[in-house]
């Protein structure tokens, strides 16, 4: 489920109906943050969240998975929640 969503996100259209599922001022940080690395909003989204799959510490994955598992729709909300992140540049605090 979520594996089939991430791939998804390299489709422009799937990447949208995403973005418009956050706030609206998440889609235009998240939109700023694309035009900053000089990249198209749904390729940006996509690198962002297979960046963190890559990179995540134990502490963000333990975080993640913790709301996720209380979520409705887990997969789209393991995205917000990564996007959120990505937007707020969060860190670990390790």
């Amino acid at each position: 489920m979520l594996g089939t969503l991430i791939a998804r996100l390299d489709e422009p259209e799937f990447a949208r109906s995403v973005l418009d599922t956050l706030t609206p001022e998440l889609a235009v940080a998240i939109e700023m943050r694309a035009t900053a690395a000089s990249m198209t909003t749904p390729a940006f989204v996509a690198g962002a969240v297979r960046a963190f799959f890559d990179s995540a510490d134990d502490d963000l994955w333990f975080q993640l998975l913790t709301i996720v598992r209380q979520a409705d729709e887990p997969g789209l909300t393991a995205v917000q929640t990564i996007l959120e992140w990505v937007a707020t540049e969060r860190r670990s605090a390790s």
